[in-house]
């Protein structure tokens, strides 16, 4: 599930518009505020891979996430 509940599930290949995908294992990366997940894709069709990258904040509220900044 992605941003605002909506799939981070690709519909077609960036490369050839093909259907056929298959998704490898997800990882995940904590970086100062913000916890990356790169979701893995491989076309079927065209052999190519690519990734999808959702970033979140690892603080909850922008009240957090701003006073983790100022002090």
């Amino acid at each position: 599930m992605g941003i605002g509940g909506l799939s981070m599930e690709p519909i077609l290949c960036p490369f050839c518009g093909g259907t056929n995908l298959f998704q490898e294992d997800d990882y995940g990366l904590e970086m100062d505020f913000e916890y990356w997940t790169v979701h893995h894709w491989e076309c079927l069709d065209c052999a190519q891979s690519f990734d999808k990258i959702e970033i979140l904040p690892t603080s909850s509220t922008f009240e957090e996430i701003n006073e983790s900044t100022i002090h």
